[in-house]
C-alpha cells in the first residue's frame, strides 16, 4: 500500500506541475479546497472543513514550490509559518489520489485570512480581453466559463518582481489572484509569471473555415493562418504557427518537419504519421499529420501543447 499510495502522489505532483508550467492540451479548472489546518502524521497539510456535502471536506494539501500568498498584505508567507488551527484555502491540480482522505498538489495557497473577510481567488485567464471604449471597467473571461469585472483603476501587482504590470498584461493563460469588493468586482490583482511561451487563438470564420493567430487577435494586426478541418481535430499550419511563436521550422526528407528553439529539437512530424518525434521518444497526436499544397498540418490542441502554447478556443 505504501508503495502504490508513493505511485499516486507522484502522479499527481506530475499533474498539478503540468497545470502551471505547461499548456494543457484541454485546459482544465483547478479544484479550490479549504479548512482548518489539523493533526496529521504523514507529509503534506491536513485540511477539515465543516462542509459536509462534499467529498472534499478533508484533503490533503501538498504545497511543494507552490506560492503561499498573505491574505492581508499580498506577501509571501513561510510555509513553516502555517500551523494547527489555522485557516488555509489553496487551488490544487484536478488530479487526486484516491486515498483517503484524497491528497493533491497545490497551484497556490492563500493563508492568514481574516475571520470577517473573504479570501482572494484563484483564476486563469481564458481568452483575449476586448475594451470596448468609453467603459470604466473590463470583462476578463476565466477558465470555466465565468467573467470577472476590473474596473480600470484596480491595484495590479506582479508576483515577487518589480515589473509594472497592467490589465493589458492580461493575457489568456495568465494566473491572477483576486481580491473583490462587496459587488464582486476585482480590488486587488496579483499577477504570476506567465508559464506559457504565448497563446494559440482560433476562431471559425464566416464561411465555417477556422482561423488562427499566435499572440493576437482578429482584427486585422495580427497575421492570420488558415486551418484544415477534419473528423478528429482542427489542423493548423505547422511552419505559420511555430515561426510566429518564435520557433525554427526546417523541412528533412526522414523526419518530415522539424520544429526547434535555439538549436533544440523540439518536435518533428512526417505525413500520415499518428505520432510524432520529440527528445522523449513518440508522443501520439489526435488526427495524422497531413500536408496539402506544401504546407504541413498537426492538429492544433496537440501542437499547441508541444510549443507551450496557451489554447484559446
Amino acid at each position: 500500500m505504501k508503495k502504490l499510495l508513493k505511485l499516486a502522489l507522484a502522479f499527481t505532483a506530475c499533474a498539478a506541475a503540468l497545470c502551471l508550467t505547461a499548456a494543457a492540451v484541454e485546459p482544465l479548472s483547478p479544484v479550490k479546497v479549504w479548512g482548518t489546518v489539523s493533526p496529521w502524521d504523514g507529509e503534506g497539510i491536513f485540511l477539515k472543513n465543516s462542509d459536509t456535502s462534499t467529498s472534499l471536506n478533508e484533503v490533503v494539501v501538498h504545497l511543494g514550490d507552490a506560492p503561499v500568498v498573505d491574505a492581508v498584505t499580498g506577501l509571501p508567507m513561510e510555509k513553516d509559518s502555517i500551523k494547527e488551527g489555522d485557516t488555509l484555502y489553496a487551488w490544487v491540480g484536478p488530479a487526486m489520489t484516491l486515498s483517503l482522505p484524497p491528497q493533491a498538489s497545490a497551484i497556490v495557497a492563500v493563508g492568514n485570512v481574516p475571520a470577517d473577510a473573504a479570501a482572494p481567488e484563484y483564476y486563469q485567464v481564458s481568452n483575449t480581453i476586448v475594451k470596448p471604449a468609453g467603459e470604466k471597467e473590463i470583462q476578463v473571461p476565466i477558465l470555466g466559463g465565468e467573467t470577472l469585472v476590473v474596473p480600470e483603476d484596480v491595484k495590479i501587482n506582479p508576483w515577487l518582481t518589480r515589473q509594472i504590470v497592467t490589465v493589458d498584461d492580461l493575457v489568456p493563460g495568465t494566473q491572477i489572484l483576486v481580491w473583490k469588493d462587496a459587488e464582486g468586482k476585482a480590488e486587488q490583482i496579483i499577477v504570476f509569471a506567465y508559464s506559457y511561451e504565448g497563446y494559440l487563438n482560433m476562431t471559425v470564420a464566416s464561411r465555417g473555415e477556422s482561423l488562427a493567430c499566435v499572440n493576437g487577435t482578429f482584427d486585422g494586426n495580427t497575421p492570420q493562418f488558415y486551418c484544415k478541418g477534419v473528423d478528429t481535430a482542427v489542423m493548423v499550419p505547422v511552419r505559420a504557427v511555430a515561426e510566429a511563436a518564435g520557433y525554427d521550422v526546417r523541412w528533412d526528407k526522414e523526419l518530415g518537419a522539424v520544429v526547434s528553439r535555439n538549436g533544440e529539437t523540439v518536435l518533428s512530424a512526417k505525413p500520415g504519421a499518428e505520432v510524432i518525434q520529440t527528445p522523449n521518444g513518440e508522443a501520439g497526436i489526435s488526427a495524422p499529420c497531413m500536408i496539402e499544397k506544401g504546407v504541413t498540418y498537426l492538429p492544433a490542441e496537440d501542437f499547441a501543447h508541444w510549443l507551450n502554447l496557451f489554447l484559446v478556443k
